[in-house]
């Protein structure tokens, strides 16, 4: 090939690359502008959808504050219609506790005394804060009524469990005390008791059928009042959720342990008593005013010092024994000592019998009701004296046989034992002597002719082991030795004189018999009938 034909190519080839890379140009830039062109349809859309977004939150912004405005408006409105209720709920109450007091057509005293704005909202913080305390619900309403003091001192004795209803029965309480050396001959047991209880009665008694009254001389304003209303609320919530009430009423020939039920409960409400008045924010518009029927300190010493320390013990050592309870299962471990309760005095005493492994379960000495009549006559009194019982019985013996010693035997009031404290009680002579309690049960029968306090009487009690048997056989010889004047023996057989004719015998290892009887004969029927019978715990 030539030179120009070579050249030739070589321009050819250059006019061929020329052409090409002028249409890749071209394709780029086509490529571009159709990019360009989808880019501003992109960018056109967003712009629309941002809009279109802006708008819709201009609108969610508008629903905003219209609702915003709804709901202020309702709130209003809300609060309104409140007070409207609240006021229809007060007047509700005045009505139904007006209406209340007319249907019972005058009975127990209630008046229509009618609540204040102020004494209801009270009332309902007393109950709301009460119920938030005790960590259990009421499980129904509990109506109030206003009653007058005579009214309260009736519904006081009409409740269970705590004194005798019928005026037979009351009669053959005072004569079994007064045979078992608990009180002097001639006490009223049943009126010293009433006397006792009004003294101890607040503002407000919870009466049963969730019902509780509220003494019109008294006033919620009152910090005091409000404390009693706190206690008859808890009332209120053992009897619907553990049937205080009904337990109460069933220990009919065992007031031992209607007593350590009662403990139990009366311990319970002073935990949160105790709470209450730490909780309670309507103190600044208390008026301090003390409940009417409270008892002075004259009054509460003239009380037989027996039935003093009897029956303010669930008061005095009742919260002892829950606060150990609510130390080991708060309040669940509480309300099970109201639902299942100690069966005796002694383990209100002693709490590790109650919580432990092995739980006392005392000698009942359960003997046929129909099968105990000696000589054709039938016991006036059948019932448990129980560690309690049998403590304060010889620690008042121990105290009036120092007393007569010293010269001053007209000095018949025991000092407190019970209401200073545990230690107080337990470090007597006769509270040692008490103490290993098993069962007991004692008889009284009636001694035709006799004088107040000389009824016959046997007595029948269990102890943990033959210490405490031999004990309580050495204490009982002494205390009844004073009281009726007679002199043992070295051995075990009968002492007689002043017209008692009595035997204190061991049954067994671990047992104890008494007779005191108004004569031999009597006292030896008694002896045989139940010397070989058995404890019968059935």
């Amino acid at each position: 090939m030539n030179s120009s034909a070579a050249l030739l190519s070589i321009l050819l080839a250059m006019g061929m690359a020329a052409v090409g890379i002028f249409w890749g140009v071209n394709e780029r830039n086509s490529a571009r502008r159709k990019l360009d062109v989808e880019i501003s349809k992109v960018q056109r859309q967003a712009d629309k959808d941002v809009g279109s977004l802006l708008e819709k939150l201009d609108e969610a912004n508008d629903e905003k504050a219209r609702l915003e405005d709804e709901v202020r408006e309702l709130g209003r409105r809300l609060t309104l219609e409140k007070d409207t209720t609240a006021e229809l709920l007060r007047a509700r109450d005045r009505l139904e506790s007006r209406l209340a007091s007319l249907e019972a057509g005058g009975a127990r005293g209630e008046s229509g005394r009618d609540w204040s704005d102020e004494e209801i909202d009270l009332r309902e913080r007393t109950e709301t804060l009460t119920v938030a305390i005790r960590e259990l619900p009421l499980t129904g309403p509990v109506g109030y009524r206003s009653v007058d003091p005579d009214g309260m001192r009736t519904a006081l004795a009409e409740r269970p469990g705590l004194v005798v209803e019928a005026e037979a029965e009351a009669e053959a309480q005072s004569r079994a005390y007064a045979a078992m050396g608990f009180v002097s001959p001639g006490t009223d047991v049943r009126a010293r008791m009433l006397d006792l209880l009004e003294g101890q009665l607040g503002a407000a008694l919870y009466a049963g059928d969730n019902t509780v009254l509220f003494n019109e001389e008294g006033t919620t304003r009152s910090v005091h009042d409000r404390t009693a209303l706190a206690l008859e609320v808890v009332r209120a919530i053992q009897d619907q959720h553990f049937g205080l009430w009904d337990a109460l009423g069933q220990w009919e020939h065992n007031d031992d342990a209607r007593l350590a039920l009662w403990s139990a409960a009366v311990g319970d409400s002073s935990l949160v008593k105790i709470r209450f008045q730490l909780q309670d924010d309507a103190a600044a518009s208390d008026e301090l005013l003390q409940s009417p029927t409270k008892m002075t300190r004259e009054q509460f010493q003239r009380i037989p010092a027996f039935l003093r320390e009897y029956y303010l013990f669930p008061f005095a050592l009742g919260d002892r024994f829950c606060q150990k309870l609510h130390e080991e299962g708060r309040w669940a471990a509480v309300g099970h000592a109201v639902a299942e309760p100690p069966g005796s005095t002694a383990e209100v005493l002693h709490p590790e019998l109650y919580l432990g492994d092995d739980k006392l379960e005392p000698e009942a000495f359960r003997w046929p009701i129909d099968g105990l009549a000696v000589g054709g006559s039938e016991p006036i009194w059948n019932n448990v004296a129980g560690e309690l019982g049998t403590a304060l019985m010889l620690n008042q013996s121990n105290f009036l046989q120092r007393m007569s010693e010293l010269g001053q035997p007209d000095v018949l009031d025991m000092p407190e034992l019970v209401s200073k404290g545990i230690d107080h009680f337990s470090n007597r002579d006769g509270s040692r002597a008490a103490a290993g309690w098993a069962g007991d049960r004692y008889l009284v029968y009636p001694a035709e002719g006799a004088e107040a306090g000389d009824d016959h009487v046997y007595w029948r009690s269990k102890w943990v082991d033959e210490k405490e048997a031999d004990e309580f056989y050495r204490a009982i010889r002494k205390a009844l030795a004073f009281r009726r004047g007679v002199v043992f023996g070295e051995g075990d057989g009968w002492a007689e004189g002043g017209g008692r004719a009595i035997l204190v015998r061991k049954i067994g290892d671990d047992q104890v018999g008494v007779v005191d009887a108004g004569d031999r004969a009597f006292g030896e029927a008694l002896w045989e009938k139940f010397e070989e019978a058995p404890g019968g715990a059935g």
